[in-house]
C-alpha cells in the first residue's frame, strides 16, 4: 500500500495577530513503482493551521502637550512646565512604556 509520509510545520507566516502554518506531506512511504497507484485518495498533500492568533502588542505613543502652568516666580527666573501622557495610542499587553519618543 502506498502511503504519505508528513513533513514538519513551517513556520507561522506571522508572529501574532493570526498567521499561517503549513505542513507538506510526499507520497514517498513507498514511491509508488511498476505501475502502482499514487496517492489520490490518501487526502491533500499540504495541511494548513492557524497559529500565533494572539493580538499583537501596541507601543504607547505621546499625546499632545497640554497647556503651560503657572510660572513659578513672578519676577526673575522662574519654572514653567507642562505635561503629555502615554495614551495616544495606550498601550497594550507587554508594552507598558513609551518607547524611544524621547
Amino acid at each position: 500500500m502506498v502511503g504519505m509520509e508528513s513533513g514538519q510545520s513551517g513556520v507561522c507566516t506571522k508572529k501574532c495577530g493570526g498567521g499561517n502554518q503549513y505542513r507538506h506531506r510526499e507520497c514517498n512511504s513507498p514511491v509508488p513503482k511498476h505501475g502502482g497507484s499514487d496517492c489520490t485518495g490518501l487526502g491533500q498533500a499540504i495541511e494548513k493551521q492557524n497559529c500565533n492568533i494572539n493580538p499583537c502588542p501596541v507601543d504607547g505613543g505621546y499625546s499632545e502637550w497640554g497647556e503651560w502652568g503657572t510660572c513659578s516666580k513672578t519676577c526673575g527666573t522662574g519654572q514653567q512646565t507642562r505635561n503629555r501622557s502615554c495614551n495616544n495610542p495606550e498601550p497594550t499587553m507587554e508594552e507598558e512604556t513609551v518607547l524611544n519618543l524621547g
